[in-house]
């Protein structure tokens, strides 16, 4: 499905005339340099977000298992390794949640921490037009101002996230915790894909230091799924063990 190119074979590639620079005429406007920059930033927003559904396609059809993998990870791991599978979970994520057009405009990143943010703090989102939703962003000083997620870059949402996901009086979690934990909720992820009548939802909590996982809307008949997803390979922890391994 994706062809991934090496160093060399992509240098080889590409022809002689578009392998050279394109000069940019002297006096050209600085707005139009902006646009051609907003252009090429769209479509790799595009890129991502259709690499995303091609994605999903894999997960919820199980197309990985009919051809004999033990499920979409160990396919990915095998046939494109290039490709990190938590880059593509996160392309999924929005290109599930977004339009192609949503992802150029306001980008795969910042749209992927919306959505955290945004169950965080218990907020509704419009898909279509997610520009209003208020976001409150803190400053290095701590100072939080109430702006629209339109006018937020990265930095500033990932800010906000951080701050919803701990509170006040509690230390913030170790960014490796956080990181497990991210881990933890794309193995079930994986397992629970969304559009099969469950909808399983983890969720990380900061409770007085300590990180917490909530697991929500798991039935009765798939505990052994979940328990399953939680002991599957996953990547290394901090101390370089793995979880243990189903008996």
């Amino acid at each position: 499905m994706f062809h991934l190119l090496k160093p060399k074979e992509v240098a080889r590639a590409i022809p002689q005339s578009t392998a050279v620079a394109h000069a940019i005429p002297e006096g050209t406007p600085l707005e139009q340099l902006r646009s051609e920059l907003l252009g090429l930033m769209a479509q790799e927003n595009s890129n991502h977000h259709r690499m995303g559904e091609i994605y999903n396609h894999i997960v919820d059809k199980r197309l990985a298992e009919k051809a004999g993998y033990k499920d979409a990870p160990e396919y990915f791991r095998k046939n494109l390794a290039d490709l990190s599978l938590s880059a593509l979970k996160v392309y999924g994520t929005v290109a599930e949640n977004f339009s192609e057009p949503v992802a150029r405009r306001f980008g795969v990143t910042c749209l992927s921490v919306l959505l955290t943010y945004a169950e965080a703090s218990g907020l509704e989102l419009h898909h279509e037009e997610p520009g209003p939703t208020p976001i409150e962003v803190p400053d290095e000083q701590g100072h939080v101002t109430e702006q629209p997620f339109s006018a937020c870059s990265v930095d500033q949402m990932r800010r906000a996230l951080q701050r919803k996901r701990k509170p006040t009086s509690s230390k913030p979690l170790p960014p490796e915790k956080v990181e497990l934990a991210d881990q933890y909720a794309e193995a079930v992820a994986l397992r629970f894909p969304k559009g099969k009548g469950t909808l399983v939802k983890v969720a990380l909590r900061n409770e007085k230091g300590k990180a917490v996982l909530d697991f929500k809307g798991i039935p009765l008949e798939q505990v052994l799924q979940l328990a399953e997803a939680l002991t599957a390979q996953l990547p290394l922890v901090l101390d370089g063990s793995k979880p243990p391994q189903p008996s």
